[in-house]
């Protein structure tokens, strides 16, 4: 089951469905969860849902208040979930439904311009979310954020705020956000989006409602590349499906034929007992440059590259530790590592792993490109040779 067309998390919207019928829904979420797997998707859909006039004027279930959404559910009939899961959709056809329409171009989400839902999120030449966004222009004369969720709603009986690329907020944002986190307007929601917890404060954290998306199975990858038209043979999208790690953006790599190409020259060199960071750093370049020479474009080809590296060592990492990896493309590249470095220990691969995330993070911040490969592949080559 597929909640409005968002696989993999059904059992999250319930949990909203609940405390929503019951009124005891919160005012503060901190969603985490790995990029592509349909975090944004979630919250959007659940936001026209929950500024959906129809659906507030008339309620499908009363029921008793509960004390938190962090509470197990109750031991319903599995009929009755699905029954209130199904209840708790958008009508699509209200003035506040009408309103709220979203795309996305060039991989940019362009946001609903809905007069009860306010959205920022880091822009494309930035490396954080400017403070500006979030308490107003010096000269007054643009509302911030947290200005703007003190007005009264205008369609909707509730206002619903997303602060997208949450990982990116600076100590002084995250300063500026604290009051209204901790006591949000009347009938607001503030959702933050992440990748991690621990990129926020511990302030931040404290005042919200900490959800985490897991990565998508593969029977939910699948559906999401045949109801997309990604593919349109069943065996084409199961077979993408086993191949990936998180998400349909990541399975649809394959049908790239140069990504493609790359990922296996990419992860064969990854398992190489020892690692050619002189090459290899020239090749990614390559790779990087090849769609053009844009900042934007470079940038995202090179988190592509990064992000197979993360998937590698975290396939490597599932491969020491107590849990029984799924299978995927990975699997022969993590053999031959193991193969081709006898000696290679839990810490040496956290090592790699941990300064393959700090790359990541790099390029969110700018920095030079030919920089952060040449450094990483050094530091990774390093880390070998110290424990080899």
């Amino acid at each position: 089951m597929s909640w409005q067309g968002v696989y993999g998390y059904d059992s999250i919207a319930l949990q909203f469905a609940r405390a929503y019928a019951r009124k005891r829904l919160g005012g503060s979420f901190l969603i985490v969860a790995p990029p592509n797997v349909g975090k944004r998707l979630f919250v959007l859909t659940l936001a026209k849902t929950l500024l959906c006039r129809s659906y507030a004027d008339h309620k499908r279930l009363q029921t008793q208040p509960m004390k938190g959404l962090s509470d197990e559910l109750p031991g319903a009939a599995e009929q009755d979930n699905q029954k209130l899961l199904e209840s708790f959709h958008f009508c699509g056809e209200c003035p506040s439904c009408r309103q709220f329409h979203w795309s996305f171009k060039d991989g940019q989400l362009i946001a609903p311009t809905h007069q009860d839902f306010h959205y920022i999120c880091k822009p494309e030449d930035k490396t954080q979310i400017p403070l500006e966004l979030l308490i107003g222009s010096k000269d007054g004369k643009t509302p911030g954020l947290c200005r703007q969720l003190y007005r009264s709603a205008f369609l909707a009986a509730m206002k619903v705020a997303v602060i997208d690329d949450a990982d990116t907020l600076n100590i002084e944002g995250s300063n500026a956000l604290l009051k209204t986190l901790e006591e949000p307007p009347k009938d607001t929601l503030i959702f933050l989006l992440g990748t991690s917890a621990a990129k926020q404060l511990p302030t931040i954290r404290s005042r919200c409602q900490i959800f985490r998306f897991p990565a998508l199975e593969p029977r939910d990858i699948e559906a999401i590349l045949l109801a997309q038209k990604i593919v349109d043979n069943p065996q084409t999208a199961a077979e993408l499906a086993r191949g990936n790690a998180t998400s349909a953006v990541e399975a649809t790599r394959a049908l790239d034929e140069d990504l493609g190409k790359f990922q296996k020259y990419f992860l064969t060199e990854l398992a190489r007992a020892n690692l050619r960071a002189f090459e290899l750093s020239e090749k990614i370049m390559e790779h990087v440059d090849a769609k053009g020479k844009e900042s934007v474009i470079r940038r995202a080809r090179l988190r592509e590259v990064i992000r197979i590296a993360i998937e590698f060592y975290r396939h490597a990492l599932a491969n020491l530790g107590e849990a029984t990896p799924r299978a995927s493309l990975y699997d022969s590249y993590v053999q031959a590592l193991f193969s081709s470095n006898g000696e290679l220990d839990l810490e040496q691969l956290a090592q790699c792993m941990t300064r393959t995330i700090d790359a990541l993070d790099q390029v969110d911040r700018n920095i030079n490109i030919p920089v952060i490969v040449e450094s990483w592949l050094y530091d990774l080559r390093r880390i070998d040779a110290i424990h080899g």
